[in-house]
This record gives C-alpha cells, sequence and structure tokens, in this order.
C-alpha cells in the first residue's frame, strides 16, 4: 500500500471511529479475526485434504497415496512457516538483586496497572525505552515480555520522570480500562514482526501466508491506525495517572530535547575524535554526566524546542505530535534535568558503573575497526587538502577539484563555515552547474537554513540523479521544523523517486529476448580506443556492442556488450568465458555497460544482435 493510499484510508477510518465509533471498533476487531481465520482456514483445509487423500487409498491405491504424501507435505512446509521465531531483543539482562529499586518500581507500576509481568528487563545503549511481546508459539501466542530501558534516557532523567516513561510503556499491556485498544495495538506490533520475519527469511510452503500478508498487514495496520492512536493517549493517561500531569510533561520534553542533543552535540563530539585519535578510548555511557548539559547554549536549546513544539501530529508514527501530548494532559512543556545523583544512580544503584563500563567495553569493540579506518583517511585527507589548498593560492580551481576543497574544509579543515563560503563562491563561478547548487542547497538546509530550499527544489525539478536524496534533504528539513505536512509531500516524492529508481536499475541489470536495441551511436573514435584495449582478452572472438532502449531515465545510456569466444562450431568452453569475463570487467567502457556472453542458451540474441546496425565491432 503506497503512503498516500494508506494516509487517505487512514482518514476515512479516523472519520468512522469519531461518527460511529461502534462500528469502528467492530470492524477493527473483524478484521484481527480475519487473520486469524484465513490462517487457521488454510491449515483445516489442508488438513482436510491429507484426511481424504488417505481415506482414498482403498479406491485410488498409488495415486491417493501421492496425493496424501504432497498435500501432507505442504500442510508440514505452511505449519512450519506459522511457527516463526522472532529474536528476543538485544540488551543487558539485569535482574532484581542487581537493581532492587528499579524493580520495586516495576512492580508497583505492574500491579497498578495489572499488566503481565515482564519476563526479562533488558538495559540498552538506546537513547529509549519500550515493550516488546515475542509469541513463543509463532502466531498463536504464549507471549514472552521484554521491558527495556535505555541506559542514556535513564541518565537523563530524574526518577519520577523516568517512572511516568516506564508507566507510558506498561500502559501498553494494561490489562485495566481500554485493554481490548491495548490487544489490537499489541497485535499490530506481532503482525508486522511477523510480516518482516516471512519477508527476511522466506521458506517453502509460506507463499500462501506471505501473499495474504502482503495485502493484510498494512490494511489492518492502516485500518486499525485510529485505535492505535488512541491507545498512546491511553498510555499517557496511566503516566499522568501515576506519576502528575507535570511530571510526565517533564519526561516528554526532556525525551524530546535530549534526542536532539545526543544527535546534534554528544554523539558528533566523540566520533570527531577520531580525527586525531588512533584508537576510540573513551567511556562515552560513563561519561555522560545529565549536568553537562548546561553547557550547551541556551540558543540551542531554544531551537530545539520550538522544533519540538512545531511538529504536527501526522500519520507516519502512531505516536502523536509533543504539543498534542501536552495539551490532552492539561499541561506545560517543561524542560527538568535532573540533578547530580537524581537518575539512574538511585535506580540502578551500585550495579550502575559495571553495566556502564560494560557498555563502554562493547562500544570500543564494535567501532574499533571503523573508527581506526575512519583515523586513516583522516589523514590521507588531511594530505590532500594540502595540496588541494597549494593550487587554490596559485590559481581558480576548477568545478570538481573546488567542491572537493570545500568538502575536505567542512570534515577535516576549517569547519563548514569556510566550506560554505566555498562552496558559494565556487557557485558564483559555475552558476549553471546542479553540482555546485546542489552542495550548497545540501549543507543550507542541513544547517537548517531555509534560504536551500528554493535551490534544491529548483535542483529537483531540473536535474534527475538528485531527485531522490534532494526530496529526502528537504524531507528531513521540514521534518526538523515541524511542518510535517510539507514534510510528507516530500516523503511521497521520494518514495516515487525511489520506486523509479528501483525500476530503472531492474531495468538496467538484464537483457531480455524482447529489448528493443539500437545502434550503440558512439565516436568512431571512441569505439577504436575500446576495441585496442580487447588485446588484453585474446580468448574474445567475436564483439557487439549495442544500446539499449530505456523506459526510465533514458538520458543515462545503458551499452550491451555481447560477446563470444568460440570458434565457428566449436563447443562452448566455460572456463575460456570465464577468464574473458574477468579481462573484461578490467576495461573502461564509456559508459554504463552490461556484460553478456552470447554462447550456448544465450546463442539467440546473436541474430536480434545482427539486426543493429554496426553492432560488430571485433
Amino acid at each position: 500500500m503506497r503512503q498516500a493510499d494508506f494516509e487517505s484510508f487512514v482518514l476515512r477510518m479516523e472519520r468512522l471511529a469519531e461518527q460511529e465509533p461502534q462500528a469502528y471498533r467492530r470492524r477493527v476487531f473483524g478484521l484481527a479475526a480475519l487473520g486469524y481465520g484465513y490462517l487457521i482456514l488454510v491449515v483445516s483445509v489442508l488438513l482436510a485434504l491429507t484426511l481424504a487423500a488417505v481415506a482414498s487409498v482403498v479406491y485410488l491405491k498409488a495415486f491417493a497415496l501421492k496425493l496424501a504424501l504432497f498435500v501432507a507435505v505442504m500442510l508440514w512446509a505452511v505449519i512450519r512457516a506459522l511457527w516463526v521465531r522472532l529474536e528476543p531483543p538485544e540488551g543487558e539482562r539485569i535482574i532484581r538483586a542487581q537493581a532492587p529499586a528499579l524493580f520495586e518500581m516495576i512492580e508497583d507500576l505492574q500491579q497498578r496497572l495489572q499488566t503481565p509481568a515482564a519476563h526479562e528487563v533488558l538495559l540498552t545503549a538506546d537513547f529509549n525505552a519500550g515493550i516488546t511481546q515475542l509469541p513463543r508459539l509463532g502466531l498463536f501466542g504464549w507471549h514472552r515480555n521484554y521491558l527495556m530501558l535505555g541506559l542514556p534516557l535513564m541518565k537523563s532523567l530524574n526518577v519520577p520522570q523516568f517512572k511516568s516513561v516506564v508507566a507510558h510503556e506498561l500502559g501498553h499491556l494494561s490489562a485495566g480500562h481500554g485493554r481490548a485498544g491495548n490487544r489490537i495495538y499489541r497485535l499490530r506490533l506481532i503482525w508486522t514482526r511477523l510480516d518482516t520475519a516471512f519477508a527476511r527469511n522466506p521458506r517453502w510452503g509460506s507463499q500462501l501466508i506471505r501473499s495474504f500478508f502482503k495485502w493484510y498487514v498494512p490494511y489492518f495496520n492502516a485500518a486499525s491506525f485510529p485505535l492505535a492512536r488512541a491507545n498512546e493517549y491511553a498510555a499517557d493517561a496511566a503516566a499522568v495517572k501515576l506519576t502528575s500531569a507535570r511530571t510526565a510533561a517533564q519526561a516528554l520534553t526532556g525525551v524530546n530535547l535530549m534526542d536532539h542533543f545526543f544527535e546534534e552535540k554528544y554523539w558528533p563530539q566523540i566520533h570527531a575524535r577520531a580525527k586525531d585519535v588512533a584508537k576510540p578510548a573513551f567511556s562515552p555511557y560513563s561519561g555522560f554526566v545529565a549536568a553537562a548539559i548546561g553547557d550547551v547554549a541556551q540558543d540551542d536549546w531554544q531551537r530545539w524546542q520550538k522544533i519540538a513544539l512545531a511538529r504536527q501530529t501526522s500519520h507516519v508514527d502512531t505516536h502523536p505530535s509533543l504539543s498534542d501530548r501536552l495539551q490532552k494532559m492539561g499541561a506545560q512543556i517543561e524542560f527538568a534535568p535532573p540533578a547530580a545523583g537524581e537518575g539512574a544512580e538511585r535506580l540502578l544503584g551500585p550495579s550502575l558503573n559495571a553495566l556502564q563500563e560494560s557498555f563502554d567495553a562493547k562500544w570500543r569493540e564494535q567501532i574499533n575497526e571503523s573508527w581506526e579506518q575512519f583515523f586513516s583517511k583522516s589523514q590521507q585527507d588531511r594530505a590532500r587538502l594540502r595540496e588541494h589548498r597549494a593550487q587554490a593560492a596559485m590559481a581558480h580551481l576548477e568545478e570538481i577539484p573546488a567542491l572537493e576543497l570545500a568538502d575536505l574544509e567542512e570534515s577535516i579543515g576549517d569547519g563548514p563555515a569556510a566550506a560554505l563560503a566555498l562552496r558559494g563562491a565556487t557557485l558564483v563561478r559555475f552558476p549553471d552547474s546542479y553540482l555546485v547548487r546542489f552542495a550548497v542547497a545540501r549543507q543550507l538546509l542541513q544547517r537548517a537554513d531555509a534560504a536551500g530550499v528554493p535551490m534544491m527544489q529548483h535542483v529537483v525539478a531540473n536535474y534527475s540523479p538528485f531527485v531522490l536524496e534532494g526530496a529526502e534533504l528537504l524531507r528531513d528539513f521540514y521534518l526538523r521544523s515541524g511542518e510535517t505536512e510539507k514534510a510528507g509531500r516530500w516523503q511521497r516524492r521520494y518514495e516515487r523517486q525511489l520506486q523509479k529508481v528501483q525500476a530503472a536499475r531492474a531495468e538496467r541489470s538484464q537483457w531480455l529476448l524482447s529489448d528493443e536495441l539500437r545502434p550503440h551511436g558512439l565516436d568512431p573514435l571512441i569505439v577504436a580506443r575500446l576495441v585496442r584495449q580487447f588485446n588484453n582478452a585474446p580468448e574474445l572472438r567475436r564483439v557487439y556492442l549495442v544500446q539499449k532502449t530505456l523506459e526510465h531515465f533514458p538520458e543515462e545510456p545503458l551499452y550491451l556488450l555481447g560477446f563470444s569466444c568460440s570458434r565457428l562450431l566449436e563447443l562452448r568452453n566455460r572456463g575460456r568465458v570465464a577468464d574473458a569475463m574477468v579481462r573484461l570487467r578490467q576495461i573502461e567502457f564509456p559508459g554504463e555497460t552490461l556484460l553478456v556472453s552470447v554462447e550456448g542458451e544465450n546463442r539467440r540474441f546473436v541474430k536480434k544482435l545482427k539486426r543493429v546496425e554496426d553492432s560488430r565491432i571485433r
């Protein structure tokens, strides 16, 4: 289901939920029953066919036995496909003995919200919290509950605020008021996870289920979207009830603002050290102290708060916007970071140091290789930066070297301001260059400067190679600005272009007999230079070069090179063909070229190649 169709259907469901709530609920729960009903029907039919085939052995003899065996194998394959094993979430498992204060808080919330027990509590490296249910019987339930708590999140909130976050997550499991909505909310997540599992690991016999899921899961998610959105408000209400409206508002504010802090300040500063330090000898989880956020400029906090409040509720996510959630709570935005010792220290106690050190060690192990590679590349970039600066001091650089100098200044030199100045100066000298215009617009959008919008829109409207990345940058700019309607429009443009790019890749990846061919259209000197390179591939006997007529991006030609290594009436030698293919891949072609051996099963392509004028070049 395309995003536009999804949003249109959600809007219809929202109107139905508002005007006829009972009819809407019947529809959603009917769809939930349909999902299980279809699966039960498939199994039942196959089981009945198996039993019928076995019963008819007396009359149909061997044919019935073969039929029974075939249907039984199909039945087993379907049952096996239904028994999907979902991988449990990753994290550091903690128990009551390690963090008694944390477990007391969790158990108190579970009792007051009437939720099932969290079978495992996992401490994660994410700035997030969540509850995940994994069915141990595949689609048929018997869930195991995982409560995931992000250590950075726990260190960014005080205990009452963090309690509010956990209450919200556990609220999705509540057996009290709204439990039917909770079941639909959880069912949405389970269907989506199972659909993803089928797509990643398709099994023989699962096609009956996957074909149904392809239609059912997006349709069910769209139909149940209003109920899932209402469930988020209900979970907020649970958090308010068990803490207070002000505390819940402080928690939401802290989550929104600290997310910007980690994304724009904390992690970039740590990763930037790889330019100068050969090894990641840092402890980012132990080193983060919430009180240190006082060093952040007040302008940044105000900007992040403005972005957070400007975001609008959309159909991209069931979570409402911050402003809508605060309005529903009857509270104001309020940023109240924890005082020293009032966050994770109280909840994890003496175990905090060991847990932090464990996360730090894992982080260093995971990032070590990429860190060393980045450090090595940084040293090479510094040498190239010196060369480019020396050349620029002597004369104006051409378009590509000038852009490369700007990239180097931004990443390893004098910083973004110097890079933007260089790109701007390059644009003055090359005003018609879409490459330069894109580079300037990209940096402006990434620094939240609206001046980049018309510039990028012009590039997207006139230069197809930058449509995909340009639409993505404009979407992200509007998302950060809180203008979700405009972001949605660019997301749809991005999706349309992505579909076109994917179709183009598929079109360019194969050569079919039905493809329309035309002369290569290359300059004779280019063809002669290409043919001379064939001397490095002595196996080649005949070579044909044509151009494929394309539906997508025809302005970017695709050449087809068909070659043969066998003499007349000689059998195909696979080793010779393989050697020729290796050598051909080392040759410099005039553009994107698809290499195909026209021997064996592909011999029928030769007749079509011969029909194209001047196709044989050797």
